[in-house]
Formats: C-alpha cells, structure tokens, sequence
C-alpha cells in the first residue's frame, strides 16, 4: 500500500518510521509546511535503511493533483494542522484516496467537510 504522509514533527517523524520498516506499506512522500528538510529522503533523514523514495515535500510546492499524478498513492495519513485537509481534500476525495486524519481537534465546519469527503472515500 503507499501512502503519503502530511506533517512531519514529532509524530509524523515517528509514524514515518513505523511506514518505512512495514512490509506493507510504501511511504511515498511527505509533505510539511516548512521548506526546510525539501526533497530530502525521509529514510536517509532518519536514519533507516530503506528503498522506498519518502521525499520531503514543501505544502506549497505544487499542487496536490500534480503530486498525486506523479506520486500516486492509496491512502494520506494527516498528522499536520486543521486546514490541510482543504488543501488535499477534494482531490483526495476524488481520487478514491483513503484519508486517516489523527487531528484531534477540527472545527464543527471541518467536521461537516470530512463528513461530506466520507460520502466518496474512506476517512478515519
């Protein structure tokens, strides 16, 4: 399964490396708010050995239909802020892309937004 990743502090750091040593799963890319740590290995950054590409990614280098052609993967894991959903949510959707959200606490209207997403894709 690939998987893209939003956010990378300190449980997005600790997610990635759990991703990176399945067998199952496939970190494809992550993406992060800040440009620093841009278009460095995700596994080499850590520390781990592995050949999966875990790009680092700015939020506001591209546009996320252009990222998920060139990148595609089956689920987004958001460990980032309330408003990223806006950014990638729609194409998401779209797309059939599952959505795993550990934001713990959104707005009622992201609430409202991630129930209408759930009516084409799965969020959880």
């Amino acid at each position: 399964m690939n998987v893209g990743l939003f956010g990378f502090g300190r449980a997005g750091k600790a997610v990635a490396s759990v991703l990176l040593q399945s067998k199952e799963t496939r970190l494809c890319w992550v993406i992060r708010k800040s440009e620093t740590l841009q278009h460095r290995s995700v596994p080499e950054f850590l520390g781990i050995e592995s050949d999966e590409p875990g790009l680092i990614f700015a939020r506001d280098e591209q546009p996320i239909e252009r990222l998920l052609d060139e990148m595609p993967v089956d689920v987004i894991v958001d460990f980032s802020a309330t408003d990223v959903i806006q950014y990638n949510g729609e194409e998401t959707s779209r797309r059939g892309i599952a959505i795993i959200s550990a934001i713990s606490n959104y707005p009622q209207q992201t609430v409202e937004y991630l129930q209408n997403l759930a009516r084409t894709t799965r969020v959880l």
